[in-house]
């Protein structure tokens, strides 16, 4: 899962990177720059609360012990 997320963020660095030198910024690579980073921050929110349920889950069974 890591890689698949450096891997978008390279995909995305490398895009910003080209927009930049070719052109600017437009409405275009501003949406998409904009989109692809909302997805990676709710990607790795949903992850954390999945991580912060399984060690609840962990910690409930290891006291139950």
């Amino acid at each position: 899962m890591l890689t698949l997320r450096l891997y978008i963020t390279l995909i995305i660095s490398v895009f910003l990177a080209i927009s930049l030198i070719e052109r600017g910024i437009g409405v275009l690579e501003g949406t998409v720059v904009t989109c692809s980073l909302l997805f990676l921050i709710f990607d790795i929110h949903n992850e954390m609360v999945d991580l912060k349920r399984l060690e609840t889950e962990v910690t409930s069974l290891l006291q139950g012990d």
